[in-house]
């Protein structure tokens, strides 16, 4: 069945040297339109210095994450949008403003109408998109006009008013010189109707364009390979301008033979260099030149100010509005299915009534033009009003289409309208899920395996926000609690975990099964310096939210500092790259999936980190009794996988079962035997055991017990031997 995907690559997970390399202009928008018309219906591109998001009408994402690899392998950066809700509250949201680097800034309306009207040229803009752009529009403005979201000061041009400001300048002696006149130039519009200023020049590709503008501000246009000499007049410098340009954009520009460039290296006095360009317009090396100062978007990124604080403010009731505006579109959506049933049915009641009217007018005698308007209105009306309640119906089936004995098709044959052929699943799946890249990617992963097993029905992906999204992991099953609550309400029917992050206490009425083969169980260790594990000078900062990781790297290096870090993978290896700390470690199989494995500095053997219970494992979640959900989700178990499972779960209640310890196990399983390996220690690691146990793997959780047993009579009795070297008074 179609459905509106996405995918994006934004500043929210993307740096500016990520999104200027795949920065498409107007005409590479066009060429891409082309190539994923081959795959979609249709086709929505937006293309702005902050983001590359592609929607599209069709059966999967999957092509367009195809056409991002076209760029290289980015998928790290991406956010997928796989499903119908996912990709449309996502869309209202940018609309709305609330993905912008500046919240709730007005621009982005402009550029989504922008993009639709290149949608439209290349004629990939049907139905559905048409509609889903239209109410995206409407709901940023709903938005901007029933909150405050807009009204305080946090767009690109007031943050560059405010830097020139804070630089000294003042705006009447201050010379700029603007390049480009696309929409991130027409920004600076907004800084001259503020102040005065002594001279403005205009340069651009396009030197009518640069006219018209310097005609429009009282400045003055300068050709592209002339603005060597306003440079050197020029106090301030805004770039904007997405086409390539060779100024002061050489890779090494000492090196550089360019004047232009050599030009600005040597002249005197000091300048404030303003780049709203993607690609970026100027070398980044001209901020380790004393009279320079040069701010990009990533850098006006990190401005904080009050008005973008007081947005912040307003974000709850603009999420309000953004979802009420969802529910209405969801609902158009799904009526859209049964349309042509609708029309049909209208169809037939017309024709019905034109043979009825061919009957009655010459039975009525001499009647005028206008009686015979009434009639023709009066029937149409008539029409409409009987057939209302029957059309609502049909609406309403559409809501929940995946009744049984597929009730569209009822109503087919009652108003014979067999002849229209409409695709009714058999069922509808709704996959729950947290919002973090890392899980949707995983609950994508799934999802696509059910499809292949079971075609003929739809399967539906909703977000489920967790207290471990909102920061609280103290609680227990803070990653599990609210999609189980979900489910249990009649919500969701499956909810995809990482298989580690399930508490070990059952849900009564719920039942968890390790589905798929274990991928990657070890963990990774990721350096800012790129140095390993046992490279890392004496005293250095290692980031781990794990008792468990932390227990044993102390065993083989006490003389490095242990910090607790939280957090998802990309804010981890920020906080990491921002300097709070010097490595931190994370599950390889997170990794390998958000295909970010080319981060890891070093991968830890077994040897040297047993992992988490369940690590590498992912579980589905469903109601505990027979019936077509359940017997799906078993098609997907890995029975190796799920004997492992079991003996490292039952190794994980008999200690405890909680992260307040130190707890390890890794199972593995070949034939019908079984071999675990398990770790107990005390919290501060001082006390530490590894053990290992072999067997078959009928008594696997037994043996598991036994294990954990020999374990912790081990740590009791090292504590004894302590306590008993301890002198006594």
């Amino acid at each position: 069945m179609d459905k509106i995907v996405g995918v994006e690559l934004s500043h929210r997970f993307a740096p500016i040297a990520v999104r200027e390399r795949l920065a498409l202009n107007k005409e590479q928008t066009k060429a891409a339109i082309q190539v994923l018309k081959k795959h979609y219906k249709e086709v929505f591109i937006i293309s702005t210095c902050n983001r590359l998001s592609i929607y599209a009408y069709g059966k999967s994402h999957n092509e367009i994450v195809d056409y991002f690899d076209t760029f290289g392998n980015y998928r790290q950066y991406l956010s997928i949008l796989p499903d119908s809700e996912i990709a449309i509250i996502n869309l209202f949201s940018t609309a709305a403003g609330l993905e912008s680097q500046a919240v709730g800034e007005h621009q982005i309306s402009g550029q989504i109408r922008d993009a639709l009207e290149i949608g439209r040229e290349e004629e990939s803009i049907g139905p559905v998109l048409d509609e889903l752009i239209r109410q995206a529009v409407h709901t940023g403005k709903r938005v901007r006009i029933e909150t405050n979201i807009g009204k305080f000061s946090a767009s690109l041009a007031t943050v560059g008013f405010e830097l020139i400001e804070h630089h000294g300048y003042n705006f009447g002696e201050s010379t700029f010189l603007l390049i480009g006149t696309g929409n991130m130039a027409n920004l600076v519009a907004t800084i001259l109707d503020r102040a005065t200023i002594k001279k403005l020049y205009i340069a651009s590709h396009d030197m009518e364009r640069a006219q018209e503008m310097a005609k429009e501000w009282n400045g003055t246009a300068v050709e592209m390979q002339n603005i060597h000499s306003a440079l050197a007049e020029a106090n301030i410098i805004v770039g904007g301008t997405q086409g390539e340009i060779n100024l002061l954009h050489e890779e090494t520009m000492a090196e550089s033979k360019c004047p232009r460039a050599n030009f600005a290296l040597e002249m005197g006095g000091s300048k404030l260099f303003l780049d709203f360009g993607v690609p970026r317009n100027f070398n980044p090396d001209l901020k380790t030149h004393q009279n320079i100062s040069l701010y990009d978007l990533d850098d006006i990124k990190k401005i904080t100010y009050d008005g973008l604080l007081k947005r912040y403010d307003e974000i709850p009731q603009a999420r309000k509005i953004v979802n009420q505006e969802l529910d209405w579109f969801m609902i158009w959506l799904k009526n859209r299915r049964v349309a042509p049933v609708i029309e049909a049915y209208w169809s037939n009641l017309e024709e019905l009534r034109n043979e009825e009217l061919k009957w009655l007018i010459p039975k009525m005698g001499d009647l005028s033009d206008h009686q015979k308007e009434l009639l023709m209105r009066f029937s149409h009306r008539l029409l409409r009003r009987i057939s209302s309640p029957t059309i609502d119906g049909i609406k309403n089936i559409a809501q929940n289409i995946h009744l049984k004995d597929n009730p569209i098709n009822t109503a087919k044959q009652i108003l014979d309208v067999n002849n229209v052929d409409i695709f009714v699943p058999k069922r509808k799946i709704i996959v729950g899920t947290r919002g973090s890249k890392l899980a949707i990617t995983q609950t994508n992963w799934v999802v696509e395996q059910l499809k292949a097993i079971q075609p003929d029905y739809e399967f539906e992906t909703k977000i489920i926000r967790t207290s471990g999204d909102d920061g609280d992991i103290s609680v227990v099953g803070a990653f599990t609690s609210a999609l189980q609550r979900s489910m249990l309400a009649g919500e969701i029917d499956i909810a995809i975990h990482s298989y580690k992050d399930i508490p070990t206490e059952e849900v009564n009425g719920l039942r968890v099964i390790p589905i798929t083969e274990r991928e990657d169980y070890r963990d990774v260790f990721i350096s800012k310096s790129g140095k390993k594990l046992m490279e890392l000078p004496k005293g250095a900062t290692i980031g781990t939210g794990s008792l468990r990781r932390s227990a044993q790297l102390k065993q083989l290096r006490p003389d490095l500092n242990y910090k607790f870090i939280q957090g998802n993978v990309d804010g981890r290896i920020h906080k990491m790259e921002a300097g709070e700390y010097d490595a931190i470690i994370l599950a390889a199989a997170g990794l390998k999936r958000l295909n970010m494995i080319d981060y890891a500095t070093e991968i830890l053997d077994i040897d040297v980190m047993l992992p988490a219970v369940g690590q590498g494992i992912l579980g589905l979640e469903t109601i505990d009794k027979e019936g077509h959900v359940l017997d799906l989700v078993k098609k997907l178990r890995h029975e190796p996988t799920k004997h492992a499972a079991d003996a490292e779960r039952a190794f994980l209640i008999a200690l405890g079962g909680g992260c307040n310890l130190p707890i390890a196990a890794f199972a593995t399983v070949k034939n019908d035997d079984i071999e675990i390996q398990g770790v107990f220690a005390s919290e501060s690691g001082e006390y530490f055991s590894r053990k290992t146990i072999k067997g078959k793997v009928e008594d696997r959780r037994e043996l598991a017990r036994n294990l954990a047993l020999e374990l912790k009579k081990e740590i009791d009795l090292k504590k004894k031997e302590q306590l008993s070297e301890i002198p006594t008074k």
